[in-house]
């Protein structure tokens, strides 16, 4: 009752008071396992554990509390331990679904594949309503890297009513804070009253159903807690999960600083670690923070657009330079002005425009453009580096920014010899805008750089299959 009141620490203390009457009871010890391992209190969790396997004591239902204990804490070998007791006892007749579901569970964790299938299907024949283990069924037919498996226990097991309800009242109140960090801190607090929300997290991601997962995800993103946060980077880090689960968390850690954005990261894809490059950014065809123009301007700079695209540099200027006398300190009239004015030759006067945008606009992200452009023009790496960090911290990038983003990048890395960088993002380009017409500026030169890496790093490259689970 206290556990289902969500006094947790009430709980432990019941469950001890138990045993001091009665050392041996296999449920006090079977809930006090469960509730300590909650806490995050593993060693102690462990301990008691082993005395619930050791223990004697007659009790209901003994088989399933001593197989709902270990296979909550992950004992996988004390759960095979116990398939083996029950079977030498020859009570296997006794075991209900959910043993058949845990056992399950401990040979794939074991790398046993097809026995686990055995018992799963075993589960489903005493109860074919058992969605869990449907569930693992379907995704033992998926590739391993694509698997969500396994699924071992749903989130009211971890989560009970009574502490989703808790949080949900503190994020509708923290929700009212206009500022993000304010937002997370609240959530971070809550959670930090509330220590089984921390331990859920890396359960969840190794044994929770799906929608334990995405619980999981979500509450590192709300809160950013840093113990959580930790669980996730080890998570995105391993082999466990399914590739576009570990992605994700990569993702939301970038998005919180701990990957930086643009920094590559070995992750595991498809059985074999690659490097990947991190991107805090989403990509939009509409960009929240664009500046608005009034909509004379606005009228004017969408001609000029048309204009440009047709190649008629003199219609483009004339319409800009109208935009401009309405709305003299837009950074992207001048932007487009100097492309206009370059259009038609006149190099000198769309320079010094260009010049000085950067100078006037400084959180312009073409006028940043023209300011990385530049420096890597005049072989300063340092200066370009700097300002494409600036540019790699926006969260939202509309595509055309996007597109000027990779084009700067894959001249930075040519530029400070990494051709295998230069190809990267040239790869990102295509599957982030792959309508930009800037790429075909980029193709001959980027498939001369890729055959030169794929030789210089050994063609064809051998590729380092995960052992790790076999079917």
């Amino acid at each position: 009752m206290d556990w289902l009141e969500g006094d947790l620490p009430g709980a432990i203390e019941t469950s001890r008071n138990v045993l001091e009457i009665d050392p041996q009871n296999v449920h006090a010890l079977s809930n006090l396992t469960r509730y300590l391992f909650m806490q995050g209190k593993k060693s102690e969790a462990w301990g008691f554990a082993n005395r619930l396997k050791d223990s004697s004591a007659d009790a209901a239902e003994r088989w399933v509390k001593v197989g709902e204990a270990l296979s909550f804490i992950g004992d996988a070998d004390g759960l095979l331990s116990l398939f083996n007791q029950a079977k030498n006892a020859n009570e296997l007749d006794q075991w209900n679904e959910n043993l058949w579901h845990w056992c399950a569970a401990a040979e794939y964790h074991k790398g046993n594949i097809s026995t686990a299938r055995k018992h799963w299907l075993a589960c489903l024949k005493l109860a074919p309503y058992f969605s869990l283990a449907s569930k693992n069924l379907e995704e033992l037919k998926k590739p391993q890297h694509e698997r969500s498996c396994p699924q071992v226990f749903p989130l009211e097991m971890w989560v009970i009513r009574k502490t989703l309800e808790s949080l949900t009242s503190v994020i509708q109140r923290a929700a009212r804070q206009k500022n993000d960090d304010t937002f997370r801190e609240k959530i971070a607090e809550h959670i930090e009253h509330h220590p089984e929300l921390i331990h859920f997290v890396p359960a969840a991601l190794a044994n929770g159903d799906e929608q334990c997962k995405e619980f999981a995800i979500n509450l590192a993103d709300m809160s950013a807690h840093p113990a959580v946060l930790d669980s996730l980077k080890e998570f995105s880090l391993g082999q466990d999960g399914s590739d576009s689960l570990r992605m994700e968390a990569a993702q939301l850690l970038t998005k919180h600083g701990i990957f930086k954005s643009g920094e590559t990261i070995d992750l595991w894809v498809e059985g074999e670690s690659r490097p990947l490059m991190m991107l805090g950014f989403q990509i939009s065809y509409d960009a929240q923070d664009r500046p608005k123009l009034k909509p004379a301007a606005q009228r004017l700079m969408e001609q000029a657009i048309y204009a440009l695209r047709d190649e008629d540099g003199a219609k483009a200027e004339s319409h800009l330079r109208k935009a401009l006398e309405i709305q003299k300190d837009e950074p992207g009239l001048f932007n487009n002005l100097a492309v206009a004015l370059s259009m038609q030759g006149k190099h000198d006067e769309a320079g010094a425009i260009a010049d000085e945008i950067p100078t006037r606009f400084p959180d312009y992200f073409f006028g940043q453009v023209i300011a990385v452009r530049k420096a890597i023009q005049a072989n300063d790496l340092k200066a370009a580096q700097s300002v494409l960090d600036k540019m790699m911290q926006k969260q939202e990038l509309h595509v055309t920014e996007f597109g000027a983003l990779c084009g700067c990048q894959i001249d930075y890395m040519i530029q400070n010899d990494k051709p295998e960088g230069a190809v990267s993002w040239f790869e990102m380009w295509e599957q982030g805008y792959p309508d930009d017409p800037a790429l075909k500026n980029y193709e001959h030169k980027i498939a001369m750089i890729d055959v030169f890496v794929k030789l210089k790093n050994g063609f064809p490259k051998l590729r380092r299959k995960s052992k790790k689970h076999s079917n």
